[in-house]
């Protein structure tokens, strides 16, 4: 049997220090991986470019606010009122400058341990009782004209009734009703609400 390929990672979780992770390098598995460390879908944010056509990314689970899970670290200045929500995973990846190359790479353990230096430094630890600001937990559909159409999702107190065969995303699966749409992730339910800003289209 094939000895499985594993690159390195940096995992930050709320309350502790960053240290280096092994995740699988295989198409498939990583994601796989990357899902269960940070227990869900998730996205993923370019923080600087290390070398030409070379990122560090960030990978945070995209519903982490929505979860309640807790504040990790602030980003540094000048964003630092955005707060990383749950766990965060720093990445080497490629970063589109070159078409012909893509994926994630593997990083030293001296790279690691350098970055670790600096995500200390300037990524500043939570308390731990922060809260999510409005626009946290806010997601965004377009309508037929192109307009944003601001949402969120709010949690149901029970199952609802007579859910529609699931789409399957990742570790979501949606249910899209006559009336309403609903988000079911690790056994909870969340209903789809529209929210009217400022900029929202009333009609």
């Amino acid at each position: 049997m094939a000895k499985q390929q594993l690159m390195r990672a940096i995992l930050i979780e709320p309350g502790k220090e960053p240290e280096i992770i092994r995740l699988p390098a295989g198409h498939g598995e990583h994601e796989e991986a990357i899902r269960d460390v940070l227990e869900g879908n998730y996205g993923a944010v370019e923080f600087f470019e290390i070398q030409p056509g070379i990122s560090l990314f960030i990978l945070v689970n995209d519903l982490a606010a929505v979860l309640g899970m807790k504040p990790n670290r602030r980003f540094p200045e000048p964003d630092r009122e955005q707060i990383i929500y749950g766990k965060a995973i720093f990445m080497a990846a490629y970063n589109g400058a070159d078409e012909s190359q893509e994926g994630t790479l593997d990083m030293s353990e001296e790279i690691c341990l350098m970055f670790m230096e600096q995500i200390k430094l300037h990524f500043e630890a939570c308390r731990g009782d922060e809260e999510p600001r409005p626009e946290d937990t806010l997601y965004y559909d377009e309508d037929e004209e192109g307009n944003q159409v601001p949402y969120r999702w709010v949690e149901c107190l029970a199952k609802p009734e007579k859910l529609p065969e699931p789409l399957l995303a990742g570790r979501v699966k949606f249910y899209r009703g006559e009336v309403r749409e609903y988000m079911e992730i690790g056994g909870r339910f969340f209903k789809k609400v529209t929210v009217y800003t400022p900029g929202s289209k009333l009609n």
